[in-house]
Formats: structure tokens, C-alpha cells, sequence
């Protein structure tokens, strides 16, 4: 009697599973040109539409796969694209992910896979039952058949006013108030919790989030990020200005002296030579002794163009005047302490007008783009003329610039206080009950590892180190670069917060795992660093985390 039973319990489980992926899949159908009215949105649009719904399943989830298309005022503007992922299996909560570089396509298929912002997660957040969603911030860069990586290296939105505000910032608002009406149609509820996650441009986007939405967000969590955008993109233009001038640029065998000389002075000083300096303020590496007797190029040394080069990748950018909340510089990079600059500097020792990504340095690349589009320069207009200490032309040719070369100046003013994420005062967020996780690797060679140093010690100026230590942790981690590097780190970047936001759960003792060779090291609150002590240099207990 037992074995027909068994079958019948069988049987109805499979039954009942079918029937529960048939309705999920049913449920999924009735999204389709679902149509949002531009009342239901809290910036101006002309409404927003389904274009598809679909389900499908990924790493063991069932989901609904959703795409639409937000409407422009401007009619000359693009549609905000987007992508909403709706689990089975929903735990209530969503998660919004991040662009990068200039956007300009779908970041929400991060949120469905292990690789969201360079910040590996155990288990993709849809699979843990997030809905997770993105946008493209408003603009198709899409303009060849080419990996996102090289479309988002494109700003030619940025000259219709609309696609250059939702790349700012708008965008994030609209998206999340389109999502909020969706999640309701599926679910019959919104979010319990929402959180959001980016990397780069996208850990700029997570700050603005914080900073000009406080109610929408319950955590938010920034990696690497863009916050000081403007004197980013000056430290850009700055930097290539040296590369490429007269005998200046940094081939192969330069970068690799210059790395070699780091790691020989500064390797075993955590103690482990293991190609990682993980205290990169405890790194003093003389720049001068790396010069050729007579400071021009051969073998083995620099010349004092490339010393020139170097030392400016080094030291920060300033501008004369501060561009947004009291900023007025960006730091260098750590690339006297561990920072390698072969991956940035592009293969070509020239530079092209206009730069092509890959074979000219990305700084230059992006730096380029910025002024060509953002600004009134024109687009032809050559960066390395432009003074980035004052906003205006090098030269006293004013031919770019009608009415006089002042006018770039008020320009990159004005682009300052809408792109940047500068504002430090977080207290309607942190009384909305809003935590922050700050997220930077040590051999950062797009993004200065100090910039979200300095962000962070904004915060404590601001709201105190009290209170700053109650709702934001900030994370150095030796060996990551700008989503990659010598270590690859992962840790469970939404599991933390959501622990930290939902149940209280303070961040302590965490542990990051390389991605590439699968050691563990500790996750070190700033400004600790983890220091081999004794054991297998594979794991974790083998560390621990001192202040320098």
C-alpha cells in the first residue's frame, strides 16, 4: 500500500508545481503593455510602457523577465530603457542596480547574475529572491555591434539637455517610481525594503540616490565611486595632458619598472610578499630614484617627461575655485603604492583626435568626451588646450569659446552641481533609517582608491564620527582594482546590507573571497588593513585587521 500512496504524493507535488509555474508564467503575460501614466512618476515624463514580459528561469530562479520603455518630454530625448526581474519566489524586497562609465545600456542583468558591480556575490540577488532592476540611464550608446564595455564610452547624449539630466541623475528617480507601480501590479504590494547597488558611475548613482531620493532607499551600497565626477574627469584630462606630451607616455616596460620598484620597497610590508601592498599609506617609494642620469628615456629608468607623467598620476587634481559643496580637488593614484597603470594607458604612444577607447589612455578617452559634449566647446575641440585648474583654454586662442574663454569656467560649475554626488549631509537618509556601504580596492588605476576616503571623511565633518559610524562602513580592500584585479574580491554585498538594514545586524568580522584562486582575506572597516600573522596565507584566520 505504501508504493501507490508514495506515487500519489509525488504525483500532487509535481501537480502542484506545475500549476504554481503555470500561474507565475500567466501572471507574467498579464505585464505585457502594461501602460504607466506620467502622474504615477515623480519627475516630469510623458508616461511610461511595457514592452515585454517574459519568463524564464536562471541559476535554478523562476522569473519574469520585464523590458519598457519610459517616455521623454523632449521629444528630440531618448526613451529610458529598462529591465525589471520579477522571482517566483519573491522575498519582498527589490534591488536596483547601477550603470557605469556613460551608461547607455541595460546594467539590470547584473542583479540576475554573480558579477554586479566587480563585487562578487555568493549567490545572484535574484536567485535570493530580489527583484532586481536598471535602466540605461536614458541614452542609446549602442550605436555599433559592440560589447557594453566600449558602447558606454560614448557622451554624445549629453548635448540634449533632457538625456544629459536623466544621466545625472533623473533617470534613477523615474525608474524606481515605474518599478514601484509594476511591483504592485505583480505582487499586489511595492518593495518592504529597496536597495541599490553600483559600481563606478554606478556608486556615483548610489550616493545621488541616497542624497536626493532619502525616502526611496533603505541601504545603498557604492563601489568605486564616481562621486567627485567633475574633478574626475578633470584628473582625466590633466593626467593625459602629461602622457602624451613630448616623450612623455609610459609604455609596457615603464609601467612594469614602475611596479616592480613599488612591490621590491613596499611588497612584504604587511607581512607577505604576495604581489599586494595592502597598507598603501605605509608605501614610500621616492619617485626621483627611478630617473635616468641624464633624464632622457633609456632601459630601466624614466626620463623626465615620463617622471613628469608619473609623478602627475600621483598627485591630485585642484581647481581654483571649489565646483560642488566646498570640493576643489581629487586625490592621485596609488600608483607609487601598488596601482598599476598598463591596463589605462591604452597601446598607441599618440594621441588620436578624437581618442578611441583601447588605443588611447580611458582617461583621455572619457576626459575628451566630457568636454566635447557636456561643455559648449565643440567637438572638435582638443583637451589637452584645456586648463583644468581654471576651466579655460591653455592658450589665449578664444576661437572655441564665444564671448571669451570665461564661459567654460560657469560651464563646469553648472555640470558640477548636477552630475556630482557630493552632498555629505545624509541625515534625511540615515533618519529614514538608511545605511551605506562605501566599497574601494587599493590598485584602483580609473577611479583614486582616496576619493572615497575623502568622501567618507566628508561624512564624518558632517554628521560626525558617531553618528557616521552608526549608518556607513567604508572598506578598503588591498589587491582590487576597478572591478578586477591581482584580487578578485567577493563578498555577499546585499546579504550585508539587507542584514544590516532588515535585522539590525551590524557589519563585523566579515570575510572577502578571491574570486580567481578562492583565499580568503578579512574585510577591513577603514582605515584597518589586513595583516599576515601566521598560517595558510590562503585563509582568512591567518590575518588580522590593524590601523596603520
Amino acid at each position: 500500500m505504501k508504493q501507490p500512496c508514495n506515487r500519489i504524493i509525488v504525483a500532487l507535488v509535481f501537480a502542484l508545481t506545475a500549476t504554481s509555474s503555470l500561474c507565475a508564467q500567466t501572471s507574467c503575460k498579464s505585464l505585457r503593455h502594461v501602460a504607466i501614466p506620467a502622474a504615477s512618476i515623480g519627475l516630469a515624463t510623458t508616461g511610461a510602457v511595457v514592452t515585454s514580459a517574459s519568463h524564464g528561469h536562471e541559476e535554478g530562479t523562476g522569473y519574469c523577465k520585464v523590458l519598457g520603455r519610459i517616455h521623454p518630454v523632449d521629444p528630440a530625448a531618448d526613451d529610458i530603457r529598462f529591465e525589471l526581474n520579477l522571482p517566483d519566489n519573491w522575498n519582498s524586497k527589490a534591488l536596483q542596480i547601477g550603470g557605469g562609465t556613460f551608461d547607455g545600456y541595460l546594467a539590470a542583468a547584473a542583479g540576475r547574475g554573480r558579477t554586479a558591480v566587480g563585487i562578487k556575490s555568493a549567490m545572484p540577488p535574484l536567485a535570493q529572491g530580489y527583484a532586481t532592476f536598471g535602466s540605461d540611464a536614458g541614452h542609446h550608446t549602442s550605436y555599433f555591434p559592440l560589447p557594453d564595455a566600449i558602447n558606454a564610452v560614448n557622451a554624445r547624449f549629453a548635448r540634449n539637455k533632457e538625456m544629459q539630466q536623466n544621466f545625472a541623475g533623473d533617470a534613477l528617480k523615474k525608474v524606481h517610481d515605474v518599478v514601484v507601480v509594476l511591483l504592485k501590479q505583480r505582487y499586489g504590494q511595492t518593495a518592504t525594503r529597496m536597495y541599490f547597488i553600483g559600481g563606478s558611475t554606478g556608486g556615483r548613482e548610489a550616493l545621488k540616490v541616497a542624497q536626493r531620493y532619502p525616502n526611496d532607499y533603505d541601504g545603498v551600497l557604492a563601489a568605486y565611486a564616481a562621486w567627485d565626477q567633475i574633478e574626475l574627469d578633470l584628473q582625466f584630462i590633466r593626467t593625459a595632458q602629461a602622457l602624451y606630451a613630448h616623450g612623455g607616455y609610459l609604455g609596457y616596460s615603464q609601467t612594469k619598472l614602475i611596479q616592480h620598484t613599488v612591490m621590491k620597497a613596499c611588497d612584504a610590508q604587511d607581512g607577505l610578499r604576495d604581489g599586494i601592498v595592502s597598507d598603501p599609506d605605509g608605501c614610500h617609494v621616492d619617485p626621483a630614484t627611478l630617473r635616468c642620469p641624464d633624464g632622457h628615456a633609456h632601459h630601466g629608468c624614466l626620463s623626465d617627461a615620463q617622471l613628469h607623467t608619473l609623478v602627475t598620476f600621483a598627485t591630485p587634481q585642484r581647481t581654483t575655485t571649489p565646483v560642488s559643496d566646498g570640493v576643489e580637488s581629487i586625490p592621485g593614484y596609488n600608483v607609487l603604492s601598488g596601482a598599476d597603470l598598463t591596463t589605462a594607458l591604452g597601446i598607441l604612444p599618440f594621441p588620436l583626435h578624437n581618442p578611441v577607447f583601447l588605443f588611447n589612455s580611458f582617461g583621455y578617452v572619457i576626459g575628451s568626451d566630457v568636454l566635447r559634449n557636456f561643455l559648449t566647446v565643440g567637438p572638435h575641440y582638443d583637451a589637452r588646450n584645456f586648463d583644468t585648474t581654471t576651466g579655460q583654454p591653455k592658450s589665449a586662442d578664444t576661437s572655441y569659446a564665444p564671448g571669451g574663454a570665461g564661459i567654460w569656467h560657469a560651464e563646469v560649475m553648472q555640470q558640477a552641481l548636477e552630475v556630482d554626488a557630493t552632498n555629505a549631509n545624509l541625515a534625511p537618509f540615515v533618519e529614514h533609517g538608511g545605511k551605506l556601504i562605501l566599497v574601494h580596492g587599493t590598485t584602483d588605476n580609473i577611479i583614486p582608491t582616496n576619493s572615497s576616503v575623502d568622501y567618507y571623511r566628508r561624512l564624518q565633518s558632517t554628521m560626525g564620527v558617531e553618528r557616521t559610524a552608526s549608518f556607513a562602513r567604508l572598506y578598503i580592500i588591498p589587491g582590487l582594482g576597478h572591478g578586477f584585479g591581482k584580487f578578485d574580491a567577493g563578498f555577499d554585498t546585499v546579504g550585508t546590507l539587507d542584514a544590516w538594514v532588515d535585522r539590525g545586524v551590524t557589519p563585523r568580522d566579515l570575510v572577502v573571497m578571491d574570486n580567481h584562486s578562492g583565499r580568503t582575506r578579512p574585510l577591513c572597516e577603514y582605515p584597518a588593513y589586513p595583516r599576515y600573522e601566521a598560517g595558510d596565507p590562503k585563509v582568512a584566520g591567518s590575518f588580522r585587521c590593524v590601523r596603520p
